[in-house]
């Protein structure tokens, strides 16, 4: 698509969607409470806006996207009062809540701008696990601001905490520890605040939950909600009797993005995630996860392979013990009386019998004691007989790292979602 330019009076606002590149010809402008001039360039994601206010007459060049004006600033009054409060108090951690679509990551972006000017350390956590900005889809990500920036996905990662899925949904307990532990790590980091943005489910009796469990585990220093006609009552007037709570007007002017964009966004994240991947060959003794059955275990010895191999009438290739569970590979299916009779003879509540399939295209992710996070990987291919799984990964595998198993496949050509797994089922 051709460059276009525009021409903008002062004291309006282009907003420029991406994907699209934008520079500052000539004027003066704001952009996220970035001070601009000729010559100012950035980039701004799919489907992501950014508002170009312009301080004075303007001309912008801009390469894709789409792009239209709305008259004063989009950017409330109020915003630019909290970022004027918090770089004076110094919060040590700040959890921006509200809805979808009413400028969430917009206000934490503004936030971060205002605060790296004062001169302050800024970290961010990322914790939409479905639209994250800061780490791949599916992790809580902990960012520290080297830089002002137009988008949260140009701070670097420095750690971030794998969920496993795009929802918290059935996993709150994984995204409040996750939170918090990111939190943390922002502090010992040397941020001298740590912005925390939350995701938009904030109604019904499990947005409520994970807003408070998140609050109570992460202790904010502030809470800053972002409630379009009070519809935030039903948090913000308990939040308010242990925390100091500060309202704050939406983005004016924002476009909902649609389910089908929201999902174009996390494919575009994910291949732009794998670049430069290739397929690691791992065997099945070196994988250890935690959230699933299969690699919890301790590997079964050869002459336990050969008793359940006569108890199924099957050949069984590896298997696993714990506590409470029993899991083995096989090279043919087994039957669900074959599953009940392994769980009646070693008396174990989970049995699990697999012939490889099953884990294709699972999201899994690296990580190992000095950083949760090391990185994404997607199981390629499952060999039970030679105990050996391939993944397609750009990370650099060593014998001090985990693997942890996601709970949605991704397909490793087209980088598409294919489904979520029910949880717990591997």
């Amino acid at each position: 698509m051709p460059a276009i330019e525009v021409r903008v009076p002062g004291g309006s606002t282009l907003m420029v969607e991406g994907e699209a590149v934008f520079e500052l010809l000539e004027g003066e402008a704001e952009v996220f409470g970035i001070n601009a001039g000729p010559g100012f360039k950035a980039k701004v994601d799919l489907y992501k806006a950014a508002p170009v206010y312009t301080l004075k007459d303007s001309l912008l060049r801009i390469e894709g996207g789409k792009a239209w004006a709305e008259e004063g600033d989009t950017v409330p009054q109020s915003w630019r009062s909290l970022a004027e409060k918090i770089a004076s108090e110094k919060p040590g951690k700040v959890m921006v809540i509200g809805p979808v679509d009413v400028g969430k990551s917009g206000l934490v972006t503004f936030l971060l701008n205002r605060l790296l000017a004062s001169g302050l350390r800024v970290a961010v956590v990322d914790a939409d696990t479905g639209q994250s900005d800061i780490g791949p889809p599916t992790t809580i990500g902990l960012g520290i601001a080297e830089r002002q920036v137009v988008m949260l996905g140009e701070v670097p990662l420095y750690d971030a905490f794998f969920v496993g899925l795009t929802s918290p949904s059935g996993l709150l307990q994984r995204s409040v520890a996750g939170v918090a532990l990111m939190a943390e790590k922002g502090l010992a980091a040397g941020a001298d605040v740590v912005l925390v943005d939350t995701t938009g489910w904030v109604y019904d009796p499990g947005g409520r939950d994970l807003k408070l469990a998140k609050a109570a585990a992460l202790q904010p220093d502030l809470i800053v909600a972002i409630d379009p006609g009070r519809s935030l009552s039903h948090l913000t007037r308990f939040l308010s009797k242990l925390y100091r709570v500060e309202v704050v007007e939406p983005a004016v002017k924002l476009r909902p993005r649609s389910r089908e964009e929201r999902r174009e966004i996390r494919r575009s994240t994910y291949e732009k995630y794998f670049v430069g991947a290739r397929d690691v060959e791992l065997s099945f003794e070196d994988v250890v996860s935690g959230y699933s059955f299969v690699f919890s275990g301790e590997p079964l010895p050869r002459e336990e392979l050969e008793a359940i191999a006569g108890l199924l009438g099957v050949e069984v290739y590896y298997g696993e013990e714990s506590g409470d569970s029993l899991v083995v590979f096989t090279d043919t299916p087994v039957p669900q009386a074959g599953v009940e009779l392994l769980s009646s003879v070693y008396d174990k509540r989970y049995v699990k019998a697999f012939t490889g399939p099953e884990l294709l295209h699972t999201l899994v992710a690296f990580g190992d004691r000095e950083k949760l996070f090391r990185g994404l990987g997607i199981i390629k291919s499952v060999d039970p007989k030679d105990r050996r799984l391939v993944v397609y990964t750009p990370v650099e595998p060593s014998s001090g790292m985990y693997v942890q198993l996601g709970y949605i496949k991704v397909n490793p050509s087209t980088l598409e979602e294919e489904g979520w797994i029910e949880r717990w089922s591997l």
